[in-house]
């Protein structure tokens, strides 16, 4: 598994990042989280194809 990297601070809230991010993917890959090690599936997508994740435990947007 692949570590990820947190997402810019814009990413604070889970509302934002469902707004920026709002194409759902349930076949994503998973990440570990860079802050807990938890594992968090990438199920969203933006508009250009790109791929993240919300770790609920540390509560922060994570992609590749």
């Amino acid at each position: 598994m692949r570590d990820g990297k947190w997402l810019p601070c814009r990413y604070d809230s889970k509302d934002i990042f469902e707004k920026d991010y709002p194409k759902i993917d349930l076949s994503g890959m998973e990440v570990k989280c860079p802050g807990c090690g938890v594992s968090v599936p990438l199920s969203r997508k933006n508009i250009n194809n790109k791929s993240a994740g919300w770790c609920r435990k540390c509560n922060r947007a994570v992609n590749i």
